[in-house]
């Protein structure tokens, strides 16, 4: 119930207690009208708004700190990987914005010129993560009156693939690492298509050597607390035995042999039949991140034509279609949901469809002709 007071200059004033912060101190809403009959109803416009969950009962609460606090409570909604890119979004970008600002200070100008600020410094997609992660942290706070309500998020930027290597690029970049220690690295990405995750959380039992395939059920992913660690894939579609090519699997049992320094000079095939050998060993011992910034020096230092092991992945997945593996295949192959694999990589094969549209027409010209 509310408390009315007349004020000495006329006027009325509603106090309305409407709940506590995250420390336990009450807090109270207030609201002063020229009549006592518009203060009541003001009054009871707000009790009305309490009870329906839809009243501001933050306005004195740092925003940072309650984006903080609410991540926090929601992380298990959450794979641990993005649980840690959105406590990147906090450190980065949220607390050095809003920093002190509370949220009765919080107008929609802020969050407009928070966009243009992401957008002066990063991508349109890049910008409209940040703000999709904003966006239901404002509303648990402030409800229909978030800020957020009428701002319209960047478009993602058309995804460019004109990295993605031809077969010829493809060779080159193999012929730059050949007999050295990132060769069986580049070709798990590039004949297998594996994601990086996935190479870097290979072990010895993983490989069967006779029958020339890989076992994929693991990654090697940050967790909760920003570190790496082992997991099982992500999803169903992730647990797969990928079939490899002799040539791959000697270079591995290389690898397992000497370890992680692959050299020229002892490129020659062994066989691994001590059971003992440590199989629960990273073939690889390097974190994900870390390859992804030793690669990139190393496409810069050796002059190799420009790429990603994700982009390597993408041409694997390419190079499926150019040679016409069936679309659940291919999926299969690559860990992908069929859907996933045709709205994202089958357009890549352009001149392939190219081909497959004018190998149609010509058929059916050719049947149009006979009648």
């Amino acid at each position: 119930m509310a408390s009315i007071k007349k004020r000495p200059n006329g006027t009325y004033q509603a106090t309305i207690y409407v709940g506590r912060d995250e420390n336990g101190k009450q807090l109270f809403e207030y609201v002063t009208k020229p009549t006592l009959k518009e203060c009541k109803a003001a009054a009871r416009e707000i009790e009305q708004e309490l009870v329906d969950g839809a009243l501001i009962t933050v306005k004195n609460i740092r925003i940072a700190e309650y984006i903080k606090n609410w991540l926090e409570i929601h992380k298990n909604n959450y794979s641990p990987s993005t649980y840690v890119l959105y406590l990147g979004y906090l450190k980065n970008h949220y607390k050095p914005y809003f920093k002190q600002m509370k949220f009765k200070d919080l107008e929609e100008i802020h969050i407009k010129e928070f966009r243009g600020k992401l957008l002066g410094k990063m991508s349109q997609t890049s910008t409209r993560r940040v703000l999709s992660c904003l966006r239901p942290i404002l509303h648990d706070a402030l409800k229909n009156k978030s800020p957020m309500k009428e701002i319209k998020l960047p478009k993602e930027d058309k995804v460019d693939y004109s990295d993605v290597p031809t077969p010829e690029k493809f060779r080159a970049i193999h012929d730059s690492v050949r007999g050295t220690r990132d060769e069986p690295i580049i070709l798990l990405a590039g004949w297998c298509g594996l994601r990086r995750e996935e190479i870097f959380a290979l072990k010895p039992n993983d490989l069967d050597f006779i029958n020339n395939t890989i076992q994929i059920d693991e990654a090697y992913v940050i967790n909760d607390q920003g570190e790496y660690q082992i997991k099982t894939t992500k999803s169903e579609n992730g647990l797969r035995e990928v079939a490899a090519p002799p040539y791959l699997m000697d270079l591995i049992k290389i690898v397992i042999r000497d370890g992680f320094a692959l050299r020229k000079k002892e490129r020659k095939v062994i066989e691994i039949t001590d059971k003992k050998d440590n199989n629960d060993k990273l073939i690889f011992p390097m974190r994900p991140d870390s390859y992804t910034s030793y690669l990139a020096k190393l496409v810069k230092n050796k002059k190799i034509p420009k790429t990603r092991l994700h982009f390597l992945r993408h041409y694997h997945a390419t190079w499926l279609y150019e040679n016409d593996v069936l679309d659940h295949l291919a999926a299969e192959r690559l860990g992908h949901d069929i859907r996933v694999l045709k709205a994202v990589y089958q357009h890549l094969g352009v001149n392939k469809k190219e081909k497959l549209n004018r190998k149609i027409i010509d058929l059916q010209q050719a049947e149009g002709s006979q009648r």
